[in-house]
């Protein structure tokens, strides 16, 4: 009997360890899933809120010209005024420079002018009588610079209230922006600008034989374009992108020009449909440089039996050095345009089919 008790005593102990240890087992496996849980929220949370920072700060870039974030090649006017009468800034003395130096009263880090970076007007570094304004132009050189140091403009100003010779200085912090900008239309076409009539035939040779061919030449298509470039006073490097040709067609040349009849051609270097211009164009600020460009399409022995979509692209840059400055999306977007995102749908329009009729027998065969 002894024995039996124990046995069964044992039994029971055995089972009531065993339901302590499930119970905490289960109890640890809820509490991890819960910090699992926890844990995930966060990192869902982490995401998000990097996600809505990105969005954040795509949208805010955006670019607007001005004084203290200028374009290249365009004059900006800085002025002051003073008070405190009997101050004035009429008989008192004005003292203009830019510097790159955190210590605004060193003599180091002050730019020259004129210089890689700017072009002042009026006396600039040296004190001048009633001088409150100064023009500053500011280079391509400036905007690299400006990448990673800010440039200083610095006013002092001396004068007398009848009593005393007293100074005063301020600062503005100037950071230039690359405007450049970029848009091409079409010009020219039989149809109208951008639509083009497909060649004439140019060649037509039979071979003779038992079963005789002929190779017919398709002769060769000049496009058109008219590129402006804005928003930047200076010299840049055009190229151009042809998309949409039959693998028969080759791109024969490419060429540009500052007029539209191409007096004086500027040559380019071909690489597949890309030519990258041999020298540079030079822009104006309003866009009233434009450029031409015409592009050679030799046929070959492509019909155009049906019309031909063709886009013409146009990308540039400002060589500054061994940095090179990319046209920009648009007014207001001052990121840089992906490669060609400037451009222009143009057509080789469908010549007509000829076809024998069936009572008179086929043509010889077409070769190739």
């Amino acid at each position: 009997m002894k024995k039996t008790r124990s046995k069964s005593n044992n039994k029971t102990t055995q089972e009531t360890n065993t339901k302590i240890d499930t119970q905490t087992k289960t109890k640890t496996q809820t509490f991890i899933i819960n910090q699992n849980l926890k844990t995930m929220k966060k990192q869902l949370l982490f995401t998000l809120m990097a996600l809505f920072a990105g969005l954040t700060t795509a949208v805010a870039q955006t670019c607007t010209p001005g004084p203290l974030s200028p374009s290249a090649g365009t004059p900006y006017t800085y002025k002051v005024l003073i008070g405190n009468p009997p101050y004035n800034g009429t008989t008192g003395d004005f003292t203009w420079y830019v510097t790159t130096n955190v210590d605004l009263l060193s003599a180091t880090g002050v730019l020259p002018s004129p210089g890689t970076e700017i072009i002042a007007s009026g006396v600039y570094n040296a004190a001048a009588t009633g001088q409150d304004t100064i023009g500053i132009t500011w280079t391509a050189q400036a905007i690299v610079n400006g990448m990673t140091t800010p440039y200083y403009l610095v006013v002092q100003f001396a004068g007398n209230n009848g009593t005393c010779d007293a100074m005063n200085m301020k600062v503005w912090e100037i950071i230039p922006i690359n405007t450049f900008l970029l848009a091409i239309n079409s010009m020219g076409g039989e149809g109208g600008d951008g639509t083009y009539c497909a060649a004439d035939v140019s060649g037509a040779i039979v071979t003779p034989g038992a079963s005789p061919t002929v190779a017919y030449e398709y002769g060769t298509n000049v496009l058109y374009a008219r590129i402006n470039a804005s928003n930047y006073t200076g010299d840049w490097k055009p190229s151009f992108r042809i998309e949409g040709l039959d693998a028969v067609q080759t791109l024969a040349g490419v060429t540009w020009a500052t007029d539209s009849l191409f007096t004086v051609e500027h040559t380019t270097t071909l690489v597949g449909n890309v030519a990258t211009s041999t020298d540079l164009a030079t822009a104006a600020y309003d866009g009233s440089l434009p450029i031409y460009v015409k592009f050679e399409v030799d046929n070959n022995y492509f019909e155009t039996l049906a019309d031909l979509p063709i886009t013409i692209g146009v990308d540039g840059v400002i060589e500054v050095g061994a940095t090179s400055l990319d046209d920009v999306i648009s007014d207001t977007d001052c990121n840089p345009e992906i490669a060609f995102g400037k451009d222009v749908a143009q057509t080789i329009m469908a010549r007509p089919t000829v076809t024998p009729d069936p009572a008179t027998g086929p043509f010889i065969v077409k070769n190739p």
